[in-house]
């Protein structure tokens, strides 16, 4: 195992330590390290108990703010270009990595946003083909 990440395991405090050790995403050999590195501090199981409360409020702190991220609603610029890019098709592709990181985030109320605005913006150009209207007409008495 690299010296590096023996100096970091080594500097942790004892709550990230602790975390550090039940994070099944390390190498096993960093794994191995840190609980000796535990096992060395001789930590008291009172003061065990506190670090677990507070691993606990940092879960449930970060299980709040991701609610918070997944709840918050798209940009009205993004509706408005998605919605916009719907009618033409096309250049729907220019957004599909947008989406892609959404969903691969978990902010699913901007990927329902974004979905949304396409498909309102794709039912859109039917209807104004319908109407005998073409799309790029009513853009230029927008801008």
């Amino acid at each position: 195992m690299e010296t590096q990440v023996e100096k970091y395991i080594h500097g942790l405090s004892d709550v990230d330590l602790l975390e550090y050790t039940r994070t099944a995403t390390h190498l096993p050999e960093a794994l191995e390290f840190a609980e000796i590195e535990l096992a060395d501090r001789h930590l008291p199981s009172d003061r065990l108990t506190v670090l677990d409360k507070q691993l606990k409020q940092r879960e449930i702190a970060r299980q709040a703010e991701a609610q918070a991220a997944a709840a918050e609603p798209l940009h009205w610029e993004w509706r408005i270009a998605v919605f916009l890019s719907g009618i033409y098709a096309i250049p729907l592709l220019l957004f599909v990595p947008a989406w892609c990181k959404f969903r691969d985030e978990g902010l699913h109320q901007k990927y329902k946003d974004m979905w949304t605005c396409a498909v309102a913006g794709f039912c859109l150009q039917p209807i104004l083909i319908l109407a005998r209207i073409p799309p790029w007409s009513w853009l230029r008495a927008i801008f």
